[in-house]
């Protein structure tokens, strides 16, 4: 439990996590009576960012940056080279893409595809990093 509720920025990134979960499942019970899923795709990319940014200060990364170049500092968790900061960037990226591409394409089934894009992609990014702590103790 101290994974999770250690101290302030666990708390928030926890709470973040299980909000940004609990809109995902809100929006995948009512998908067929959602007209504009722009919106969606929207508070969801903007709720991931906040949360992605919460769990990268609550697991130190910043310190795995400046520990890329400066050997007397010490690295976060997760190192800027390891296969959960690969993940997470590639995570990122298809995430930007997909906003950048739903603002351009009105179509709102294939804006609906791409809420489930973002959805499944930040549920795997999450799982990636949430089951490493776990298994590091």
């Amino acid at each position: 439990m101290n994974l999770y509720f250690g101290n302030l920025t666990a708390i928030l990134s926890t709470i973040l996590l299980l909000a940004m979960f609990v809109f995902i499942g809100y929006t995948l019970v009512k998908h067929k009576s959602i007209k504009n899923w722009g919106r969606r795709i929207a508070s969801l990319a903007l709720l991931g960012l906040i949360v992605c940014c919460f769990v990268a200060a609550r697991d130190g990364y910043q310190f795995s940056v400046q520990a890329s170049f400066d050997n007397a500092v010490t690295a976060g968790l997760f190192r800027l080279d390891s296969i959960q900061s690969a993940m997470c960037c590639l995570g990122g990226g298809i995430i930007a893409l997909s906003c950048l591409f739903s603002i351009f394409i009105k179509n709102q089934k294939f804006r609906k595809t791409v809420f489930f894009v973002l959805s499944t992609t930040i549920i795997i990014k999450m799982l990636v990093i949430e089951i490493s702590r776990i298994m590091m103790g």
